[in-house]
């Protein structure tokens, strides 16, 4: 997703995007004079930002959407995507997991695929690897991924072929149901169970109400109640076109695979059963604790706010969140440099605003507690907390930080791989964005050189605005009136702080602390993820890179960007999945 012209400094996945305050304010941009019915379908009518002109966006007569962009790199290769809004949230009473074990039936045959026939098909239409033909389900989505090192009209025909047969024509026999549930009963055993066990709390605990406390894969008890008439009830409610998005990049003409789309998914028929409104996250209010006990868990602390979604995608919110990026790259540099110091509290820390899917905007600090000390880790992330709210940060910290970000722009300036560009495209689809040109490189500086100390500034403490704070802890055993205690360690940070210069760490952005590949999610062991997936067979391939440290650490799905504008608050997604 990128920005195009002033109101487009596109972005980089974690997140969006910038101002309302001095910053060179953005004009809104005429949407390209794309058919009506595909600028309402993709939402382009309700957003002042421009779409990428390089890509063809459509949708049928039945509500499928689709987008064509061609693509270079690889030179030949074709990177096909059909994704899904419908994830593990719309499955109702006795269906936990069974959203995941209907994305594993296609690995297990289907009436124009035998089962075991589907590697050999693909490898003679230019498949390499086994991994590059992937899928996932998260909360709110599933997602199928193809690469081929082939874009001939034989290799799009298998392609759109074997999206087809997901789109509608799965088949629920029960032998083939029976070796999708041996499947994800191993990739259930298989997981971190504590890590499992954490994040469903933390997010009972930061979003209570919503249905994101469950595990996407469900248990191995709710795996092996799925019958076959109960998985095809649910896969006729949801797989359905207009739920369904399909995308192509690659070597390709788009007038003529729009024709092939259209021949291929005309016939597909069917209106999906509205998914229940999201429980959206209520403001914080008041300090409220909780304590994850596990004797195996890490000791780690989050401090956080939570607030209802804001805005839909445009111009001063990508602005704005870009603004809260910079601010919160600055404080995790803080905490990285108390980090490395001796004796220091917290062997590690991050700071960031978080859309966390389509629930809740959430700001937090996180921190790694030294020699499972988390009072005196808590007392110290607080303070530092504090000290950024009150005092702000200086006019040295943002010109260090705007030059991470101009370092880690010119890297990522380099042309996308169709794999890239597709992942891209499928990231701006699940979080509802308008996918947009790169800017070129005076573009982008001219924008970082309107950046204001006293805008980034006001960025923050506007994220941290809600008076209510969420304290999480993890830890490996219990604390008496736990509630209590993390109130009281809390309640230190009314002191005074004294301002004091950030302590340089020599290593520049902290990395992530726990990074999972392959997902962008920086956080140590506590705080809202991303998108909590679980995937197919196969080990994801992870095809989103993550930032490296002392770069503008930034990661995810949007990685490859060519605009600050994109360096905000990211979903997160992918920890927990299974592919």
């Amino acid at each position: 997703m990128f920005l195009h012209g002033r109101a487009a400094l596109a972005a980089l996945l974690s997140a969006l995007i910038v101002v309302c305050l001095p910053l060179a304010r953005a004009e809104a941009q005429s949407p390209p004079a794309a058919p009506q019915a595909a600028r309402v379908a993709w939402g382009f009518d309700r957003s002042n930002l421009t779409p990428d002109p390089r890509v063809r966006f459509g949708v049928l007569p039945n509500g499928m959407r689709y987008a064509l962009m061609p693509n270079p790199t690889p030179a030949g290769g074709l990177s096909v995507r059909l994704h899904l809004d419908a994830g593990s949230i719309v499955e109702g009473k006795g269906e936990q997991g069974f959203m995941h074990l209907i994305e594993h039936m296609i690995f297990h045959g289907s009436p124009n695929i035998p089962e075991g026939a589907l590697p050999m098909m693909l490898a003679r239409e230019g498949l390499r690897r086994w991994n590059d033909f992937n899928a996932f389900t998260g909360h709110d989505e599933t997602v199928y991924l193809l690469d081929l090192a082939r874009a001939d009209a034989r290799a799009r025909e298998t392609a759109l072929m074997l999206m087809r047969e997901i789109a509608g024509g799965l088949v629920f026999e029960r032998r083939a149901v029976q070796g999708a549930k041996a499947k994800v009963r191993e990739e259930i055993a298989a997981r971190d169970a504590v890590q499992d066990r954490l994040t469903s709390a933390r997010d009972a605990f930061f979003m209570p109400g919503t249905k994101l406390a469950r595990p996407v894969a469900g248990s191995g008890r709710s795996v092996s109640r799925a019958t076959p008439e109960a998985l095809r009830r649910l896969y006729e409610r949801h797989y359905m076109p207009s739920n369904a998005t399909l995308i192509l990049v690659g070597d390709i003409e788009p007038a003529a695979v729009e024709a092939e789309i259209a021949a291929r998914f005309a016939d597909w028929q069917g209106s999906a059963e509205p998914a229940p409104p999201p429980v959206m996250a209520s403001a914080a209010r008041g300090i409220k604790a909780r304590l994850f006990v596990d004797r195996r868990a890490a000791t780690a602390i989050t401090i956080a706010t939570v607030e209802p979604l804001g805005e839909p995608d445009a111009v001063a919110p990508r602005d704005l969140r870009f603004l809260q990026h910079l601010a919160g790259e600055m404080l995790t540099r803080r905490l990285s440099g108390l980090a490395a110091g001796p004796d220091a509290p917290f062997s590690g820390g991050s700071s960031g605003v978080y859309d966390y899917l389509s629930t809740a905007k959430v700001a937090q600090v996180e921190l790694a507690a030294r020699d499972r000390d988390w009072r005196r880790a808590l007392r110290a992330g607080a303070a530092e907390l504090r000290r950024a709210l009150d005092g702000g940060f200086s006019e040295t910290e943002l010109a260090e930080q705007l030059a991470l970000s101009r370092r880690s722009l010119a890297r990522d300036a380099a042309p996308r791989t169709s794999p890239a560009v597709a992942d891209a495209i499928v990231d701006a689809v699940g979080r509802r964005l308008v996918f947009t040109a790169p800017d070129d490189a005076a573009a982008a500086e001219a924008y970082l050189a309107s950046v204001r100390l006293t805008a980034v500034n006001a960025a923050f403490r506007a994220s941290w605005a809600s008076p209510g704070r969420l304290l999480f802890v993890s830890h490996n055993r219990r604390v008496p009136d736990a509630k209590a205690a993390i109130a009281a360690a809390w309640a230190t940070h009314t002191s005074p702080v004294e301002a004091r210069p950030p302590r340089r760490s020599g290593r520049g952005i902290a990395g992530p602390l726990n990074e999972e590949a392959p997902t962008s999610d920086r956080s140590a062991v506590a705080g809202p993820g991303g998108r909590d997936g679980v995937g197919d067979d196969r080990a994801d391939a992870g095809r989103a890179g993550g930032g490296a440290a002392g770069e503008d650490a930034v990661a995810g799905p949007l990685r490859a960007r060519t605009s600050p504008r994109y360096r905000g608050s990211s979903r997160r997604r992918g920890r927990g999945r299974a592919a």
